[in-house]
């Protein structure tokens, strides 16, 4: 496709948006910029450079005429939401192999971003069992099991109330972490489980970062050095937000008996 066809800023513009999806719903430094190097390839344009960091992604493109465009964008905030990354990666590979207009691939771009995540009672289902799950692995029992449904669900219901706050990942990763030891304290307080830590750990495996820890480890070793120290980083302030929670929180109701 002609490069000439479109404006040099709209290329820039739609391979920005296939970029911040990409980077903030959790997509690894090279994936969001091999992204925008294909949706700008797939419109003409083959000399470009792009970088991106976990807040940042900047592009850089020299026209037919030798002149030079560039544009930053940056990314206030980050998630994880798999589906869209894989949503965004096809259809940069796709769009090169069967050419649209930009216009069509801007809307296919709001398209993906506008997908409605999964229902709030599917999420909170699917974190009951994986507490749950975590029970088994770390050698609890039917009651355990059933318990850490219940803490986990629940867990997932007040993390998804903080989030939509917007308090910052510190703070809602503490609370979090506060708030599982308090769920394990209250089975332990009114004599359901004497080993109630097992639910406790099981529940706060939910707020382990694995995939931003994951992403950290593979930039690094990618020798993207900014991403991955600033990934891991922010991996390490989240388990530190989390112990920190939970280990105040224990000590407060150690106060009051019952542990």
């Amino acid at each position: 496709m002609d490069a000439r066809k479109y404006p040099i800023g709209e290329i820039i513009d739609i391979a920005c948006r296939a970029g911040k999806i990409v980077l903030e719903n959790g997509g690894e430094t090279y994936r969001v910029e091999d992204t925008m190097l294909y949706f700008c390839k797939a419109f003409g344009i083959e000399n470009c450079e792009s970088y991106s960091t976990p807040t940042t992604i900047i592009i850089s493109i020299i026209d037919n005429y030798g002149e030079s465009f560039t544009r930053m964008m940056r990314i206030p905030s980050r998630g994880t939401n798999i589906d869209k990354v894989e949503a965004v990666n096809d259809l940069s590979r796709e769009i090169n192999k069967n050419p649209i207009t930009i216009v069509e691939a801007k809307k296919k771009l709001q398209e993906i971003n506008q997908k409605q995540p999964y229902s709030l009672w599917l999420t909170v289902l699917a974190a009951g069992l994986a507490s749950a799950s975590f029970t088994v692995i770390f050698g609890g029992g039917w009651i355990h099991f059933l318990m850490g449904l219940v803490v986990g669900a629940s867990l997932q219901l007040v993390v998804g109330a903080l989030n939509k706050v917007q308090l910052g990942y510190f703070t809602t990763n503490f609370m979090g972490g506060a708030v599982a030891a308090l769920l394990g304290w209250l089975l332990s307080y009114f004599g359901i489980l004497s080993d109630w830590w097992i639910v406790t750990f099981a529940s706060l495996m939910l707020l382990v970062p694995g995939i931003l820890f994951t992403n950290a480890l593979r930039d690094a070793v990618a020798g993207e050095l900014v991403s991955g120290i600033s990934r891991g980083i922010e991996a390490l302030g989240i388990a530190v937000a989390l112990a920190s929670g939970a280990a105040i929180a224990i000590m407060l109701l150690s106060q009051i008996g019952g542990l």
